[in-house]
């Protein structure tokens, strides 16, 4: 027999054992703060669309597009005017070859909306990720960036699948839905609880852990309590919508103008080649000013493509703010401490001193916007300081939906350039101030998986 003094008080178990009790409680008081059990919340969502066929998932089903589609832009001289198409074909040391095959998943037609569904379907318990809704605020097109994606997650249980294949589409709150929409954040009815046990700040954590590198979640919240008042007098909870509740979307767009692109920004900053040497500052913002306010900005959207081509829309629009700022030098990355707009090469082209590289920021908020509008009202602004159309062609568009040159039967449209979308960010989205998110991150969680690991580790 052991002598006791040899025999340790507590073993290495009931170590193990007393950090699991640790935790237990950890948890149960979470879940006595946070009692209910949560159907639906609302995501913060930050993501790079380089890589992305937009945020709809139904672009997930699209085909690879070719090499002569209407989406391939050609590239300026240095190779800066926009990012390249991701599957377009290159010769290489007499081969061809994809762009891009060393980065996994770039070559494929994927989708915001279609990556954080497959994630989620794997969180909820490998379900179909059909189940799964992801509805964002806005469906940004192909190469379009977003810093504040507010979109609302829920799961369709099972007896929500059977009505919806039985074509019971009248179960919506939501006018118009075909799918089932969750009334409050803890609507049960056709809803699947939220994983993990509703901890929003361990469902963030795992999330992210999952996302491929270029789309997060910057932050999770219950989903708000709207209210609405009839004209009784009565009030009632009514269903909360990311898209239909906003009543504003603030966009950033960049450009740079000059001899020589900024090679640190090149996908996310649109430079304008070849226009340097004559661009007015001035008549943009003057262009910019008559844009503000309520209009017709029919003149200023893309065409529909396939399905939606007879799609029937009000294209009046309210722009609060728009303005276009310099950036400072400052604000420049710059590798090598030296700011491109101290920067030239080759001092002299074709008798002229080459131009330094010049950016500005263009900000626009309004109520809606439509397809493609953000892109062809920085593509007038920019226009409009090159001198190429006047500030008044841009009045004539307003007042009259067309622009004067199709009227006249001239060639080509004055107005005709889209900005490229790489340049365009959904930066902020706003809505009444009855609605309040209580925005969590997972820097709690996290933090607490850490220190229990490493109180494991120690045991």
């Amino acid at each position: 027999m052991l002598p006791l003094g040899s025999v340790p008080l507590f073993s290495t178990a009931d170590r193990r054992m007393k950090i699991r009790l640790t935790a237990t409680n950890e948890q149960e008081k979470y879940e006595g703060e946070n009692s209910k059990i949560l159907t639906n919340a609302v995501l913060k969502i930050t993501y790079d669309g380089s890589h992305f066929h937009g945020w709809s998932a139904a672009n997930d089903n699209l085909p690879p597009p070719d090499d002569d589609s209407e989406e391939d832009v050609k590239k300026g001289p240095n190779g800066a005017a926009f990012l390249p198409p991701l599957n377009i074909n290159q010769r290489s040391g007499g081969r061809r070859r994809k762009r891009g095959k060393r980065i996994p998943g770039i070559t494929n037609i994927r989708s915001v909306e279609g990556v954080m569904k497959k994630c989620l379907a794997k969180i909820y318990g490998n379900v179909d990720p059909a189940r799964v809704q992801v509805d964002g605020c806005s469906r940004t097109d192909k190469g379009v960036h977003a810093k504040s994606m507010i979109a609302q997650m829920y799961c369709l249980n099972d007896e929500a699948v059977l009505l919806t294949e039985e074509g019971k589409s009248s179960l919506s709150s939501i006018p118009g839905k075909r799918l089932p929409h969750p009334t409050s954040s803890t609507d049960k009815s056709l809803f699947m609880p939220l994983p993990f046990e509703s901890n929003l700040g361990k469902m963030m954590y795992v999330l992210n852990r999952m996302l491929p590198p270029d789309v997060r979640v910057s932050a999770v919240s219950e989903t708000p309590a709207k209210i609405d008042s009839n004209e009784s007098g009565c009030s009632a909870s009514v269903p909360f919508h990311p898209s239909l509740d906003t009543v504003g979307k603030t966009y950033l767009y960049t450009f740079s103008i000059g001899d020589m692109h900024d090679p640190m920004r090149w996908r996310h900053v649109w430079h304008v080649d070849g226009f340097g040497r004559d661009f007015d500052l001035d008549l943009s913002r003057k262009a910019a000013n008559a844009l503000v306010g309520e209009h017709d900005f029919v003149a200023f959207r893309g065409a529909f493509r396939g399905s939606e081509r007879g799609r029937v829309q009000d294209t009046v629009c309210t722009l609060s703010d728009l303005r276009i700022t310099e950036e400072r030098t400052s604000n420049l990355i710059d590798a090598v401490d030296i700011p491109l707009t101290e920067f030239s090469v080759g001092g002299e082209y074709g008798g002229s001193t080459i131009n330094p590289l010049t950016t500005y920021t263009v900000s626009m908020t309004g109520d809606r916007f439509l397809y493609k509008m953000g892109r062809f009202l920085v593509g007038t602004i920019v226009a409009v300081g090159h001198g190429k159309i006047s500030v008044d062609d841009v009045k004539y568009a307003l007042d009259h939906g067309i622009w004067e040159s199709e009227k006249e039967g001239g060639k080509g449209k004055k107005q005709h350039i889209c900005a490229p979308a790489h340049g365009l960010v959904l930066n902020d989205v706003q809505y009444d101030d009855e609605i309040n998110f209580h925005w969590t991150g997972s820097n709690r969680w996290s933090t607490q998986s850490r220190q229990e690991k490493h109180s494991w580790e120690s045991a």
